[in-house]
């Protein structure tokens, strides 16, 4: 397993600014690499990670991605509620990255509505677009079945990108219980999943987008 950069993702010492001298501090170049993502990671997955990495708050990054939606009710992570132009332009990914993170809004019922999780992939600060999809049981990784309840309250976290749920990275929306089963750093970066676990995830994406064109854009 390869050793865990613990300083990578350390949050800077930004102050406190409005929502445009945010977008200005941005422009220049968001704190932000492409190698601290895993395959098909979900879009809630990436911001967890930017925001942690950028020290921006919840509601700030929700005013970012879309203006005029009310930062507490957020909007759903799928293509037709998300500005793809607007989200690369934020958190400077490539497109393709970004359009697979997303779900696809022409499948409804097709996903889960709570946050599904593997535990072991939360522990490494990873999740899949592929654990919300509603014929996927297990991870393609560890093959644990995916879970949506916390393991202290039982409760379950909504599938969505608003403050609540970007200010709680990996964690419980309601007691803030880690989902993992030790306590999560989100400084880590450096992906310590196995090299199988990542050829695993890669052959479940390319799998459905062979058998599922439509399912397999997610």
């Amino acid at each position: 397993m390869p050793r865990r950069d613990a300083t990578a993702l350390k949050p800077p010492r930004f102050p406190i600014l409005t929502f445009d001298e945010w977008q200005l501090s941005l422009a220049p170049g968001s704190v932000f690499d492409l190698k601290w993502l895993m395959p098909g990671e979900s879009l809630v997955s990436i911001l967890w990670k930017f925001a942690c990495a950028n020290a921006l708050p919840g509601h700030v990054l929700i005013h970012l991605l879309s203006p005029d939606i009310d930062p507490s009710e957020g909007l759903a992570p799928v293509r037709d509620d998300i500005d793809l132009t607007r989200l690369c332009r934020i958190v400077r990914l490539p497109q393709n990255v970004l359009r697979v993170s997303l779900l696809d809004a022409a499948l409804p019922g097709r996903y889960h509505p709570a946050f599904r999780y593997c535990r072991l992939c939360t522990a490494h600060g990873y999740h899949s677009v592929l654990h919300q999809l509603e014929d996927e049981h297990r991870c393609p990784a560890h093959q644990q079945l995916l879970e949506t309840r916390c393991p202290q309250c039982r409760g379950e976290t909504p599938y969505i990108v608003n403050t609540s749920v970007i200010e709680a990275p990996f964690r419980c929306v309601r007691c803030h219980s880690h989902f993992s089963y030790g306590r999560l750093s989100l400084r880590s970066t450096t992906p310590a999943m196995r090299r199988q676990d990542r050829i695993a995830i890669r052959r479940r994406l390319l799998l459905r987008s062979r058998n599922y064109p439509d399912a397999g854009r997610c």
